[in-house]
């Protein structure tokens, strides 16, 4: 009896084994189409890699060289609008100058040709009675 005891343990610890193997090698199969799944996705975005990095690289350069661009148009306009003020301020100085050395003459002739002008007008006043 103890034989068959025995006997009939194994047998029930090998049918076990023998479900459990069964239940296992699905998973194992899908557990391995996943694998390779993944090898592929990996070589796939290893292969988009490279020439993402290189488009990466020349947008790069691209925008540095814009950038550059645009500070040396920014420098030109800092350049332009200095020599506008300095423009400016030499026009406002010959402005002043220039009445400074206008202004009296002007004046001066102003009066001597009222001057003439009432001249002629007490001349003619004379001349007419």
């Amino acid at each position: 009896m103890d034989a068959m005891l025995q006997d009939v343990g194994l047998l029930i610890i090998a049918a076990s084994l023998l479900i459990l193997v069964i239940v296992h090698v699905p998973v194992l199969i899908q557990l391995r189409r996943t694998a390779t799944q993944v090898e592929k996705i990996i070589e796939t975005a290893r292969m988009q890699m490279v020439p993402l990095s290189h488009d990466l690289t020349i947008l790069s350069q691209e925008v540095r060289k814009i950038l550059e661009s645009i500070c040396r148009q920014v420098e030109s306009v800092e350049e332009g609008m200095d020599t506008f003020r300095h423009t400016a301020l030499r026009l406002r100085n010959l402005e002043e100058e220039l009445l400074q050395k206008v202004q009296k003459p002007l004046l001066e002739a102003t009066a001597l040709i009222s001057g003439i002008l009432q001249g002629i007008e007490l001349i003619r006043r004379l001349f007419r009675r």
